[in-house]
């Protein structure tokens, strides 16, 4: 047998291997239930390139920490041969070293041992694994194209950054990064906003993200590097023929936030009033602005939920299963729903709160506020009563009748607006929207009125339809009209198109930039969902 084996001739049938090795990376592994607790893990390769995971335990590695470089050469002898049945893997080697108390090692030099730091891969390459399936970590190098501004996620308590980059082929690629990782690579990319940014992602994992494909760090092995000096970065430079200008474009908004944005700036997004949503059969995709005035849930605001689909988790017996999984669960986690009541200008509505926005209104996971619920205290109940209480939010919901009594309905909330600057453009769309309905606004202004509009009868107190010119010459004889007249009648158009091209009748839905403004007398039989305008005097100051 040869003195130095390579990594392909291993086997587990004997511990006295001789191996020269180069590390390629070099970490330890601390576990969630102590931070002095854990193991040190290597990434191996061998005078061909071939790479192999190794592991030791931390008493194993103080032996000869000083030996162990990243990026340097050794020789180990003495290891035991496993099988690599690690579902992340950090090599396509299906094999593992172990270091053990037997095991030597000793530094070497070499000028001909090859040096393989890198395995990078293209993006096109690059799929989603399957739903757990076991993955190997890899390498990516691009150029930042843009970033968010780092958030936190209060239900899984934890931080993450969103960012863009693409290879030399111009192919992008999403990734984020999570906690720690943020504190090296956030503050680097904002140093160097007007400088272009090459970042170097190494022992990265190909993730799902809502069945789109995302690249993430993963614990604790992940290691970046930004405008790095080797020849990865050069090559990678001369590929794409970057110089020193042409920086990253920091958006202000996350992913979630940024739909909304879009959806709100292009005037795309449809907003009801609560009187108008209870009067729909079917609601998807409405905004509403409410305050939450009480909760109608009677017991826990939270329940427990498997992590792999989110559904509830029962008890069977000894044991806690997912019925929708079909297996036996070791892996959950709280999840909020909480039913509330909201309230606006026109009435009440119930809404429900998912995990997500009930997280991002309350500020912390259910799993926090139910930690605080021990020995028979509230505090957690009450915390979450006073984050929700009082509060007025922009609400997506769409309609949802209750499985155990279909008499019963409430709105599922999808998405909520808590970002000022969004909420900024809705209230500014509000009031164009509002102002557009009318063309005699400027000249009531002129006349010491003001418009309100209100859901109403298309009727004068005798029951007569009115003219919207009969109203402007009347303010124009007259000045101010009575107190309790009123000033014009809108009829709504009866009939519009859906996404399909098909006809549906309109409905008490309708918003004020929906209402078509027609200077024509309003019939005893038109629809009943329209829209009037009523007169108030303004105020003058004293």
């Amino acid at each position: 047998m040869a003195l130095w084996s390579l990594f392909k001739d291993l086997h587990a049938g004997s511990t006295t291997w001789g191996l020269q090795v180069r590390i390629v990376r070099i970490y330890k592994q601390t576990y969630a239930n102590s931070s002095n607790a854990g193991t040190m893990e290597m990434v191996l390769h061998d005078e061909t390139g071939d790479r192999i995971h190794a592991s030791m335990y931390l008493d194993v590695y103080e032996k000869f920490k000083e030996h162990l470089v990243e990026g340097g050469l050794c020789r180990i002898t003495h290891v035991m041969v496993k099988d690599n049945d690690w579902k992340g893997k950090t090599t396509a080697n299906n094999q593992r070293l172990q270091l053990f108390r037997l095991s030597k090692v000793f530094e070497f030099k070499s000028d001909t041992f090859p040096t393989v730091m890198h395995d990078l891969k293209d993006f096109n390459e690059l799929i989603i694994p399957k739903k757990n399936a076991p993955y190997q970590l890899i390498d990516v190098i691009g150029r930042v194209t843009s970033y968010l501004q780092p958030t936190k996620l209060h239900a899984l308590n934890k931080r993450i950054m969103e960012f863009k980059i693409v290879d030399s082929s111009g192919s992008p690629l999403d990734c984020c990064v999570w906690d720690e990782y943020i504190d090296y690579l956030y503050p680097v990319l904002e140093h160097n906003i007007n400088k272009a940014c090459i970042v170097l992602i190494k022992f990265g994992r190909v993730c799902d993200y809502r069945g789109e494909l995302r690249f993430q760090n993963t614990y604790h092995v992940t290691q970046i590097i930004v405008n790095g000096e080797d020849d990865v970065f050069l090559q990678f430079r001369n590929r794409m023929e970057i110089e020193d200008g042409g920086g990253c474009n920091k958006l202000m908004f996350s992913e979630y936030e940024q739909e909304i944005y879009v959806l709100f700036s292009q005037k795309m997004a449809q907003f009801r009033d609560l009187k108008e949503l209870n009067a729909m059969q079917n609601v998807s995709n409405f905004w509403a602005e409410a305050t939450i005035i009480d909760i109608e849930t009677k017991t826990d605001y939270w329940y427990l939920s498997c992590k792999n689909c989110a559904k509830k988790i029962y008890d069977d017996g000894n044991i806690k299963k997912c019925w929708t999984c079909n297996e036996q669960s070791f892996s959950f986690t709280y999840r909020y729903k909480i039913i509330v009541s909201v309230l606006d200008h026109t009435g009440t509505s119930t809404f429900l709160l998912w995990n997500r926005e009930a997280a991002a209104i309350i500020g912390k996971s259910a799993g926090e506020m139910r930690g605080l619920n021990v020995d028979g205290s509230k505090e957690g109940d009450k915390m979450v009563e006073d984050a929700l209480l009082d509060k007025k939010i922009l609400f997506e919901v769409r309609k949802q009748t209750d499985r155990n009594n279909s008499n019963k309905n409430y709105f599922i909330v999808t998405r909520i607006v808590l970002n000022e600057d969004i909420l900024e453009i809705y209230r500014k769309n509000l009031i164009t929207d509002n102002e557009s309905t009318t063309g005699v606004t400027s000249e009531m202004k002129k006349k010491g009125l003001e418009l309100t509009v209100v859901t109403s009868k298309n009727k004068d107190d005798k029951g007569k339809g009115i003219y919207l010119e009969d109203e402007d010459q009347y303010i124009n004889e007259k000045g101010n009209a009575d107190e309790d007249k009123q000033m014009a009648l809108y009829e709504e158009n009866p009939e519009s198109d859906d996404a399909d091209g098909a006809k549906s009748p309109q409905t008490s839905s309708e918003s004020a930039a929906d209402v078509q403004i027609k200077p024509r007398r309003v019939s005893d039989a038109t629809t009943d969902a329209t829209y009037m305008l009523k007169k108030k005097r303004i105020k003058k100051e004293k």
